[in-house]
């Protein structure tokens, strides 16, 4: 504001002065002492050029609407957007934790340098420092090469929960160091994703079938998550936003998990201890921790009604829904006999039986199938009622050979899609496009999932040929390569047969 007045005040004198000027032309009359003055007052062009240049400058700073972060270093856009991300993230672990809108401390936001410097290897960096007997809150950002979101937003929620946690200790009743416990600030993150909805559920789904989340008690003694592998790192920040989640959820849970927060950065105790003491419950059963998060877990792993499948997954959910198992009594095995060799499934015994819940199991698949499988799906189900009316598995098994190139053709388009969306990010995503071409990454691809043969040695061939043998369906025809391997009769002579 007092720049666009300077302005106004720079372009009124201008305005004057000129005015002045014209009307002693005309009227051939020197200047008076007033007015001489008036004129030596204007500003020079210099001056004017300088107050343009002051009028096009990035502001120095620009404040949150919440007014708790202070956001400096860069042009206005960026500043803005920051600004505006800070109070978003605030928002939502005020929401997420029940806190108060409200603060007390103002967290300073730096951008140092432009994005077009080199990347540093840590870009963004949080410090607090005592000023004055108040805490001063600070977040450093180098922007070289972008700003991730992720790690900013991992950073003001540090911020907000040092805030909260500051906002009653005297500077001199501070402790020697000071720290927000990674679990939480990576679970409350975590947290947020999932309430907004942007938290990816099968991942919870994936790890929790796999049996690979990490047990509560590894999560809070989990030190430097920074340095686990990037799969690791993974199941780490999903295991604490399924703790976060679960402590959250209990009744009461909001209140007693803004105390822990103010205990966690403050008290030297241990995670299980500190957590003990806010959550009552487990100090009396050390198992309960570990159940809740258990049954969390399970809640945010179930897929709601909405959710579709991609084509990948419906294959493989398809496979296992038109398989039924046939149990051989003499053997007392049980062998998996698909749909698509009707051949081997009319001799099993109570084949009949099993096609009634076959059915029923294809009639849910429908429900999160991917739109192009449904149409398959209902043929499955018709194939089902003509098998059901007496029609011959000839028939049968001419009718499933459409359907089942349709379903090899979705798998192949899947693959080649996945395959063009990994190489596009390799290639041209970052600071500039990286040459190379799609043909070339593909049959890079190729190799990668190209199985080891192994030596070829005489064994290596018969085991292969036995192989061959085992997997073929009934009614099919030899390889050729194997029909070479045949040595052929010869004919008896006549001299042969009379002896």
């Amino acid at each position: 504001m007092q720049r666009q007045i300077t302005a106004m005040v720079c372009s009124l004198l201008v305005t004057v002065g000129n005015t002045v000027a014209q009307e002693q032309a005309v009227a051939g009359a020197e200047p008076s002492a007033a007015e001489a003055s008036t004129t030596q007052a204007l500003p020079t062009a210099q001056e004017l050029r300088k107050a343009r240049k002051a009028l096009d400058a990035p502001d120095d700073h620009v404040v949150s609407q919440s007014r708790m972060f202070s956001v400096s270093g860069g042009d206005s856009l960026h500043m803005g957007a920051i600004a505006t991300k800070a109070d978003e993230v605030r928002g939502r672990v005020n929401a997420l934790l029940g806190f108060e809108d409200d603060h007390r401390f103002t967290v300073s936001i730096r951008l140092i340098g432009q994005t077009t410097d080199r990347e540093v290897a840590r870009p963004i960096r949080t410090r607090i420092s005592i000023i004055g007997n108040e805490p001063n809150l600070q977040i450093r950002i180098h922007p070289g090469g972008g700003i991730d979101v992720d790690r900013l937003t991992n950073s003001i929620i540090t911020m907000v929960l040092y805030e909260r946690a500051l906002r009653e200790v005297r500077a001199d009743a501070l402790p020697d160091s000071i720290r927000v416990p990674e679990w939480l600030v990576t679970g409350v993150q975590q947290a947020i994703l999932w309430r907004s909805g942007n938290a990816d559920r099968r991942l919870y789904r994936n790890l929790f079938e796999k049996a690979e989340m990490m047990s509560p008690e590894t999560i809070i003694s989990t030190e430097n998550a920074a340095r686990l592998d990037a799969s690791s790192r993974e199941v780490y920040e999903v295991s604490c936003g399924v703790l976060v989640m679960c402590l959250v959820s209990r009744e009461g849970g909001q209140a007693q998990l803004r105390e822990l927060v103010a205990e966690s950065v403050l008290t030297e105790g241990t995670p299980t201890e500190i957590i003990a003491s806010h959550f009552h419950e487990l100090g009396i059963d050390e198992g309960m921790l570990h159940r809740w998060w258990a049954l969390q877990l399970a809640a945010m792993a179930e897929a709601p009604a909405t959710e579709m499948l991609t084509p990948m997954e419906t294959e493989q959910q398809l496979k296992e829904v038109i398989t039924i198992l046939h149990y051989d009594k003499e053997t007392r095995t049980s062998r998996p006999v698909s749909l698509d060799n009707v051949y081997a499934l009319m001799e099993v015994p109570d084949w009949r039986a099993q096609m009634r819940p076959l059915s029923d199991r294809l009639l849910e698949l429908t429900v999160h199938a991917f739109p192009g499988y449904r149409p398959i799906i209902v043929e499955y189900q018709r194939l089902i009622a003509e098998l059901l009316n007496g029609k011959s598995a000839d028939d049968v098994q001419q009718i499933l050979g459409p359907v089942r190139e349709l379903r090899e053709a979705y798998v192949t388009t899947s693959i080649r899609a996945r395959d063009y969306l990994d190489w596009y990010e390799i290639t041209h995503l970052g600071k500039s496009p990286r040459k190379g071409s799609f043909a070339t990454y593909r049959e890079a691809m190729d190799v990668l999932r190209r199985e080891d043969n192994g030596p070829d040695t005489h064994m290596s061939r018969y085991l292969e040929d036995i192989e061959v043998l085992f997997q073929l369906g009934e009614k099919e025809a030899l390889p050729e390569r194997l029909r070479k391997q045949i040595p052929e009769r010869k004919k008896p002579t006549p001299d042969a047969e009379d002896e």
